[in-house]
């Protein structure tokens, strides 16, 4: 009798060491399941200009050649960007002040850093942006094609910031809403406006998104100078090439005037001085407003919101 007891015992022990083992197993199983599925959840597949990329879901060192401005519009701070946003940018410069300059860009800078997200404008050669890729993941985006508000909701969709998109587009928007109601007794009816550029050899005359127009003739509704219009907005051109004596055609009523100083200054200094300038409409007006170029250079999120502000009290100076 002791014999049977003791054989069933041992059955019996043997059994629970079975279920144990099965159990182990299948939580060892489980336990593996659920940290695959969280390192799957630490990345999206995003379809950028360089094809479908794999980034993380919440990256926390990026590198922004070109587009800062619409990083910083949902929340994410560059820990590095290129030289001509770190040299040219008034409006950044407090925000991106400890970004670190990686040149135009440096490959040995970059990987120097260690990021773990690369955003980049899709102009860059080719060899570079296949560099950048073996650093870390590379997305790449059109340059210049999109306004502000298209820029930061598509950064929003890439990186999965949506809301914070919707959030600044909604602010941004209400920001034109006022800015509207400031200037409406100053724009005359038929008045036109426009944002020119000095150089050392052309006048150039811009349109959406370049320059801060995107504020004067979608956000502020401000119509522009009928030759502009259809000579150059209508056909889709971001600017054109005038010359001192085409100027007067072009000419809005309310100019706003930028001066590129790379070898520019003393050319639109002499160029100001000429009768042709001296009799245009917006100068005996007092209605040219002289504006920083780097506080105008670049299109995105925060420097439009920036732009606006300038705009609109250049304008309410008139009065």
């Amino acid at each position: 009798m002791y014999i049977k007891k003791a054989g069933f015992s041992a059955f019996l022990f043997c059994f629970v060491l079975f279920l144990a083992a099965c159990g182990s197993s299948d939580s060892e199983e489980n336990s593996s399941a659920q940290e695959t599925e969280e390192a799957d959840g630490g990345m999206r597949t995003v379809t950028a200009g360089n094809g479908e990329v794999e980034i993380p879901a919440d990256p926390e060192r990026v590198i922004a050649l070109q587009f800062a401005g619409d990083l910083l519009a949902l929340g994410i701070e560059p820990i590095g960007i290129d030289s001509t946003l770190k040299n040219n940018s008034n409006h950044l410069e407090e925000e991106l002040a400890d970004a670190e300059d990686v040149g135009d860009p440096s490959v040995e800078k970059v990987l120097e850093m260690e990021p773990d997200l690369i955003v980049a404008p899709t102009y860059l050669e080719e060899n570079v942006i296949s560099q950048l890729e073996q650093i870390a993941p590379t997305i790449t985006v059109p340059w210049a094609e999109m306004d502000a508000k298209e820029e930061v909701a598509h950064f929003g969709e890439l990186l999965d910031r949506e809301e914070e998109a919707e959030e600044w587009i909604s602010s941004y928007e209400q920001q034109g809403e006022d800015a509207k109601e400031q200037i409406n007794d100053i724009i005359e009816s038929g008045e036109t406006v426009g944002m020119y550029e000095l150089s050392a050899k052309e006048i150039y005359v811009h349109t959406t998104p370049g320059r801060g127009t995107y504020n004067l003739y979608e956000t502020l509704e401000l119509p522009a100078p009928d030759l502009v219009q259809e000579e150059v907005i209508d056909t889709g051109e971001q600017f054109a090439a005038l010359s001192l004596e085409a100027l007067p055609e072009y000419a809005a009523d309310h100019m706003f005037v930028t001066v590129y100083e790379e070898g520019g200054v003393e050319e639109a200094e002499e160029l100001m001085e000429s009768s042709i300038w001296k009799n245009l409409p917006a100068y005996e007006n007092d209605q040219i407003h002289m504006v920083d170029h780097k506080e105008f250079w670049f299109n995105d999120g925060v420097s439009m919101e920036k732009q606006l502000d300038i705009l609109v009290n250049e304008l309410t100076s008139e009065e």
